[in-house]
């Protein structure tokens, strides 16, 4: 009967040790779930804070596209130089010879605008009561120098050239359409909450 009892008391301590083994085991599979869940709502909601950013560039391009559209009808030649004022929401800071204007190898768009933005100071839209997101943009004329676009040493980008048949050319002769147009550069950068940023090029033609 000694010997029994005895049995009986280890196999009762052993069936202890292993539900406490077993529980101490659910407690941290329970944690890690929590931490991952709790990890999923965080990046779900970084990214789409990041999306939200990245759309709301648009009304910077639109504001600059505005500017030049504004400012290429009343006084074009205005455009043929580097203008800017701080923190006038419709004078952004126009660069007219921006060609080249863009990050280097190894260099982040952070590291860029915060080095371009010392001398070349953005407009600033007003902060997204909706969203908390402020918009800053520049606007670029990628040409190489400043000056009327298309004279002299002053190369630009533009749309391809067309060709065109006919007129005072022989029969059968090619007249090539030299375009006027000149390419603009806006580069927007979108800060948000949760040090959200975001930044977003658009390309017009005008």
């Amino acid at each position: 009967m000694l010997i029994s009892r005895s049995l009986k008391s280890s196999q009762r301590g052993v069936t202890l040790f292993l539900a406490m083994i077993v529980l101490v085991a659910m407690m941290l599979s329970g944690i890690a779930l929590f931490r991952t869940v709790d990890s999923g709502v965080l990046v779900a909601g970084n990214l789409a804070m990041q999306k939200s950013a990245t759309r709301q560039g648009d009304q910077g391009s639109e504001a600059a596209t505005t500017w030049l559209m504004e400012k290429s009808q009343t006084d074009p030649t205005a455009l043929h130089e580097d203008s800017g004022a701080v923190g006038y929401v419709d004078y952004p800071f126009y660069v007219a010879n921006a060609l080249n204007d863009l990050p280097t190898a190894g260099q982040g768009w952070p590291v860029w605008w915060t080095a371009y933005t010392a001398t070349h100071a953005p407009a600033v839209l007003a902060t997204d009561p909706a969203t908390g997101n402020t918009v800053a943009y520049l606007i670029q004329r990628l040409c190489s120098a400043n000056g009327a676009p298309h004279a002299g040493a002053v190369a630009c980008a533009t749309p391809p050239e067309s060709t065109d048949e006919g007129g005072s050319r022989g029969a059968g002769g090619i007249a090539m359409n030299r375009p006027t147009a000149v390419y603009y550069r806006i580069t927007s950068r979108i800060e948000g909450p949760r040090n959200t940023v975001s930044f977003t090029q658009t390309v017009v033609s005008l």
